[in-house]
Parts: C-alpha cells; sequence; structure tokens
C-alpha cells in the first residue's frame, strides 16, 4: 500500500494525516475536527499499518 499526502488515515486507533506519499511516511495526529490548525505529533510509520478514512473531498467516500 501506499500513502497520500493529504489523505486522512486510523494509526493505531488515532485519526492521523499523511505528510507526504509513500509506502513509510510522516504522520501528524489530527488534534480537533480543524484539520488545518490543529495538528499534533509528528511519526514515521509504513503505509501498510494506515487504515484509509472517509474524506469530504471524495464525497464522504474512502478513496481509492
Amino acid at each position: 500500500m501506499t500513502a497520500q499526502q493529504g489523505h486522512r488515515y486510523e494509526f493505531e486507533g488515532v485519526e492521523v494525516m499523511a505528510m507526504e506519499s509513500g509506502r513509510i511516511v510522516h504522520v501528524r495526529e489530527i488534534v480537533s475536527g480543524d484539520v488545518w490548525r490543529q495538528l499534533g505529533n509528528r511519526e514515521l510509520v509504513a503505509a501498510s499499518v494506515l487504515t484509509p478514512l472517509p474524506m469530504v473531498y471524495f464525497a464522504g467516500q474512502v478513496p481509492s
């Protein structure tokens, strides 16, 4: 699996956003509903452990 920059994922029960695209990526925790203002800690993870989440940009669907 390849993570996509700007997409939302679940990682260990926490909602995160990918900061780059690739197989190993930095993600940041989404601290509040406003993802552009409240991003938490940054962590390097394998894309294979991320679960894609629905996104408004994709009409509430999980991007493929």
